[in-house]
């Protein structure tokens, strides 16, 4: 139902909005009815029965219901503005440290919920022990409707007023997620198979108690006794960032990408390499499963170890010593946020290795969701000026001979720009980092331009 509402509100958006129309002669009613739909889908928990609490002449209304969502999740956000809803947890791992999630929607539902104390409940199955917790003051975001970010983006290419942008932005937040991020990890030492939690709230005129959420338990060994994904399938879920990957689901992408050969690709190569070098869980998973592993699997995993700059005789100490040997002139990938700002004399080969260094420089945003990734991309945005020099040097056919700092830097602008569109839509982190940076007085106004301009700048378009 999400993706026909959707759909419906962007045929209006097709059929009303021109960049000589107002937003607003869409018929309130109908555009409302669209938002709402999409507002509340986004929370994940679209047939949750609401509460309502009296605030003077303006209702909040509270969903009963918990959500489970990573513990850092609200860490890789923007410091301020709307923001899109997190993947809420379907299932958890053991080791994995969850934070504890409520919706509300109405006038003054941050305040309320900014204000919210109480006790989170956290019952351990089979064995039925409870953990009782108090709710420490959560942070609180406004929740984008899902779709929201695409209408946005369509509006702007329209050519809407910055007033009418605001507006949109209004209307397209109905609900605001409050986190709740007690320390509590999902235990490592005891069978559990699932764990229940619930939120006991205290407040006027009653207290709340939501209704409990079960989350099965899927351990490594559940992952990968399963079959190896499909290749394509596996690649498809690695062109975002997903703050939520159980350690044996990684490693199954990982197998797939291997069977497939993808993995031979650079930009894979350096997703799996980062990843298993920042976050220690799925790099121990990796290393206990080595053993069970296909010898190509095996090879695969010590050459993104060592890409990773991971000392194998460490991580392996019981491995023949001429077999790690092997890797030694494996060199560590460079740090790619330090991206080249080209001066001349420049050279062929250093602009060849441009769209590599972005390749790498994706990758570790994908694998770790930190914002100074993208931040180093979207900084090339600051050579927009260099761009009709790249143009000229293009059509002239310029070659090496013509090849200079402003070709190189403009070359860098048009694929920064078109690789950054494209993210845009697809990576809703990617979006609510980009709608920060474009309002932040702290960003270059060129800056600022080039991400107000992505939808429609002809210099994106891929050719």
């Amino acid at each position: 139902m999400t993706r026909y509402a959707l759909m419906a509100f962007s045929r209006l958006l097709r059929e009303h909005c021109t960049p000589n129309r107002n937003l607003w002669s869409i018929p309130a009613q109908t555009l409302l009815l669209s938002v709402v739909i999409c507002g509340f889908a986004a929370t994940g928990r679209a047939d949750a029965a609401t509460v309502t609490v009296a605030n003077n002449s303006n209702p909040i209304h509270i969903r009963p219901a918990v959500v489970a969502l990573p513990a850092n999740w609200s860490a890789k956000l923007p410091p301020s503005g709307r923001v899109n809803a997190p993947d809420f947890l379907a299932t958890v791992y053991p080791g994995q440290q969850i934070a504890f999630g409520l919706v509300a929607g109405g006038a003054d539902r941050d305040a309320l919920l900014q204000s919210a104390r109480g006790k989170v409940h956290v019952k351990v199955l089979p064995s039925g022990a409870e953990q009782v917790l108090d709710l420490k003051p959560p942070q609180v975001r406004q929740i984008k409707a899902e779709g929201a970010d695409f209408a946005l983006i369509a509006l702007m290419a329209a050519g809407i007023k910055e007033s009418e942008r605001t507006k949109l932005q209004t209307a397209t937040s109905l609900v605001s997620l409050a986190v709740f991020t007690p320390a509590w990890t999902v235990s490592e030492s005891e069978p559990v198979t699932a764990i229940e939690i619930s939120l006991e709230l205290q407040g006027q005129p009653a207290p709340l108690a939501t209704t409990p959420l079960l989350l099965p338990i899927k351990t490594d060994a559940d992952w990968l006794r399963e079959p190896i994904p499909d290749q394509e399938a596996a690649v498809k879920n690695i062109n975002r960032h997903r703050g939520n990957l159980a350690p044996g689901q990684l490693l199954g992408w990982f197998q797939a990408a291997v069977r497939g050969k993808t993995i031979q690709v650079q930009s894979l190569q350096s997703y799996f390499a980062l990843y298993f070098k920042t976050d220690t869980q799925a790099r121990a998973t990796a290393i206990k499963a080595f053993p069970r592993l296909d010898h190509e699997s095996q090879t695969a995993l010590l050459r993104v170890f060592r890409l990773g700059g991971l000392d194998l005789r460490k991580v392996f100490p019981d491995l023949p010593s001429d077999l790690v040997a092997r890797y030694d002139p494996v060199a560590p990938l460079p740090d790619p946020r330090q991206l080249p700002q080209f001066q001349d004399p420049v050279a062929k080969e250093e602009v060849s290795r441009l769209g590599n260094v972005m390749d790498i420089c994706w990758a570790g945003w994908m694998a770790t969701g930190d914002q100074s990734y993208l931040r180093a991309l979207v900084g090339l945005l600051e050579n927009a000026r260099d761009f009709r020099e790249f143009q000229t040097w293009q059509k002239n056919r310029g070659g090496e001979k013509g090849l200079n700092a402003r070709v190189a830097r403009g070359l860098g602008d048009q694929i920064a720009g078109w690789s950054i569109r494209s993210f845009q839509r697809t990576d809703p982190l990617v979006a609510d980092w980009l709608y920060f940076w474009q309002e932040d007085p702290a960003t270059s106004e060129t800056i600022r331009q080039e991400i107000t301009a992505l939808p429609n700048n002809s210099a994106f378009t891929r050719k």
